[in-house]
């Protein structure tokens, strides 16, 4: 068997290519990260494939969108390809070596051995879970870019209009959007006719009446300008705008999951949302052997200390998919309310002194139990009879 590992770069990558003797048939070649670059290692390989006979087996770190140009190549050429987490190739380096030598040569060699060794191989998930991985970060994006403008929403509010911001929730409804969209200041609306304020705040709001805020507008002690109002303006119009782009890329992500069809989210308390993330950072489930794996890819579970008569554990290691972390802690909280069950598990906890956190990181540890077992088998989620 050839082994092929590849340290990927940004512009160009380096890689190392043995057999199983440990002959090196490269160890300084470096690749352009352009199609030129890709065919150059795939005459390489196949010459080598046909001098030797042999077949060939390739790795490269996981990392990110960085290593998705050539490996969307070699899939494409039918190679079998596996992706290691850093962290891992960073230890094995360690175990093999006393010397601090880090270059990308030596990276090159170290995960061609590492394949060889066949070390914790992870073939790379299958396309659909990536692209419901880059749809799912995409998403979180999106969300994050949208809360940096709702501070910045608020931070000119109380600027403008304190009075209104002690309003909590209401500053941010979709109504009061509208209002300060067209009167983006207490002067205009203290000057607006009520009939205008009632057919934008709506029939349904119960929380501010066109009075009351035509009220506060006139008391209000707010320090506001053309181009306070200009950019309050500017900011609701950029919030609609990520509004929109969240809602389709929901609508995107439900039509995949739809298409996925997968039957963890028949777990209540896991929507399609955290669906939809839990099983893009998980990809494919054959690549982990126990639950015990697919905790540890999560980063959920506690480090370990052992030396002579001494064995204790930590904290959590969290090394793992941070998404993937999110998704199972806000999963572990929703289920234990809504699933008898884990509800049942979760209050047991509790009783027995634990911390809150201990008790969800618990929760945490069965969840992935049974998510292991749904996707393994694709079996829909039973409660326990009591």
């Amino acid at each position: 068997m050839i082994y092929v590992g590849i340290d990927v770069a940004k512009h160009k990558h380096q890689v190392a290519i043995i057999d199983d003797e440990g002959e090196i048939y490269e160890d300084d070649m470096v690749i352009l990260n352009d199609r030129l670059g890709f065919q150059k290692l795939d005459t390489i390989i196949c010459r080598i494939q046909n001098q030797t006979g042999q077949k060939c087996k390739l790795a490269m770190e996981d990392t990110g969108h960085y290593n998705a140009p050539i490996l969307q190549f070699l899939r494409r050429n039918n190679y079998q390809v596996y992706c290691y987490n850093p962290i891992l190739v960073k230890e094995f380096s360690k175990v093999h070596t006393l010397r601090k030598t880090k270059t990308d040569k030596a990276d090159a060699l170290v995960i061609a051995k590492m394949v060889m060794g066949d070390f914790e191989k992870r073939e790379h998930s299958q396309v659909s879970t990536e692209e419901l991985k880059e749809l799912t970060r995409y998403r979180s994006r999106l969300g994050k870019h949208q809360s940096l403008l709702k501070a910045q929403y608020t931070r000119i509010l109380e600027k403008s209009f304190p009075e209104l911001a002690t309003y909590g929730q209401v500053r941010y409804s979709d109504y009061m959007m509208r209002l300060l969209k067209k009167y983006p200041s207490p002067k205009r609306i203290e000057m607006a006719h009520e009939r205008s304020l009632f057919k934008l705040l709506g029939v349904n709001n119960s929380r501010i009446k066109p009075g009351l805020l035509k009220q506060l507008a006139k008391d209000s002690v707010g320090c506001y300008s053309s181009i306070t109002e200009f950019e309050l303006t500017q900011t609701i119009k950029q919030i609609d705008l990520y509004d929109k782009q969240i809602k389709e890329v929901d609508k995107k992500i439900q039509e995949m999951m739809d298409t996925l069809d997968s039957p963890i989210v028949t777990i209540p308390g896991i929507s399609y949302r955290l669906g939809s993330i839990i099983i893009a950072e998980i990809g494919d489930i054959l690549k982990f052997h126990n639950p015990s794996q697919l905790l540890a890819f999560a980063g959920m579970e506690p480090s370990i200390y052992q030396s002579g008569n001494y064995q204790g554990t930590g904290k959590m290691v969290k090394r793992g998919s941070p998404q993937l972390r999110w998704a199972m802690y806000h999963a572990s909280r929703l289920v234990a309310i809504y699933s008898p069950t884990f509800k049942k598990y979760y209050e047991k906890k509790l009783v027995e002194g634990k911390h809150y956190n201990v008790v969800l990181s618990h929760v945490a540890k069965k969840l992935i139990r049974v998510i292991f077992h749904l996707l393994q088998t694709g079996q829909s989620y039973k409660e326990i009879k009591a």
